[in-house]
């Protein structure tokens, strides 16, 4: 039985969600999450980002494949292991931030919140890889936002929540950017700088100043005044030539190096005949790092914040 779960070879989520470059949407779309004050309430309060940041985004990385490149029975497993663990994520807010009140009730089932979160990784990844990958038709990106959309119902949104098209999503991302429902907070501070600066070696922090640098080009500025970040014309400046000089090199690439083996093998899987069992129950073995194959089955125990 052939099985490329929701999307399959055809699809604008596998065209755009295998380069690995696209992962550096990942800490802009968080930061961008984290600055709605409910988010980051939710996942301070529930989240084990400032206990284990680096198992936290592994548990991440690892539902999204599944979601994406996993069959149709892998992905509904990440679904439910995703809404079970949302269902203990509720809670009020402690002080006041933007147009909340302290006391504010939040869940992360709420509808506005997900949609914040499902918005948030759209716009983020569509961004990144037009800038460091090349530009998509307007029909692929209406392609790749219709798409996820399947997704968002197995995490529990409607279509009625959802806006319509991708130019109505960014719409509605530019409006929360610039209104009072985003604000600074201790919380989303204090998750961001563990998102921003995990603990790692003293021989690859220079690379975590790289990633801020990134991160802080990709984020929009009201975003970078919530977390107090720098930035100016001289770096955008040099942020525009970096991306012009990755667009040029990146595509060019072989495939080899611009997918990782375990999405590869992921992929590969959904393009050959194999049993139900075989997508749903082995696929992590080619998982090449014993400590993630372990992080994998510590996923369904890991309770994890309104951030996917």
């Amino acid at each position: 039985m052939q099985d490329g779960g929701y999307f399959g070879p055809e699809s604008a989520t596998w065209k755009i969600e295998r380069e690995a470059i696209v992962l550096l949407a990942g800490a802009r779309a968080v930061l961008m999450q984290l600055a709605h004050p409910l988010v980051a309430a939710g996942v301070s309060a529930h989240s084990r980002y400032m206990q284990d940041p680096l198992g936290r985004a592994d548990s991440t990385f690892m539902l999204s494949l599944m979601l994406a490149f996993g069959s149709t029975s892998t992905a509904r497993q990440a679904a439910r292991t995703i809404n079970r663990l949302h269902t203990h994520v509720y809670g009020t807010l402690p002080e006041n931030a933007g147009d909340y009140a302290s006391g504010t009730f939040y869940r992360a089932r709420d509808a506005k919140l997900m949609l914040w979160v499902h918005a948030t990784l759209v716009d983020s990844i569509l961004l990144v890889y037009s800038l460091f990958i090349g530009p998509l038709s307007v029909e692929e990106q209406e392609q790749y936002y219709q798409e996820t959309k399947r997704l968002a119902r197995l995490l529990g949104l409607s279509a009625a929540d959802m806006p319509a098209t991708v130019e109505d999503l960014r719409q509605y991302v530019h409006e929360m950017v610039y209104s009072n429902q985003l604000a600074a907070t201790p919380q989303a501070r204090e998750i961001a700088r563990a998102v921003l600066f995990p603990p790692i070696p003293d021989a690859l922090r220079p690379l975590m100043h790289l990633h801020l640098q990134l991160t802080c080009a990709l984020l929009p500025q009201p975003v970078r005044e919530i977390y107090g970040l720098d930035w100016d014309n001289k770096r955008q400046l040099l942020f525009e030539l970096a991306t012009i000089g990755m667009r040029q090199v990146i595509p060019r690439l072989p495939i080899s190096l611009r997918v990782l083996p375990i999405t590869r093998k992921m992929m590969n899987r959904g393009k050959t005949n194999s049993t139900r069992s075989n997508v749903t129950l082995h696929w992590w073995q080619k998982v090449p790092s014993r400590a993630s194959h372990l992080r994998l089955r510590q996923i369904g125990r890991a309770r994890i914040g309104p951030t996917q």
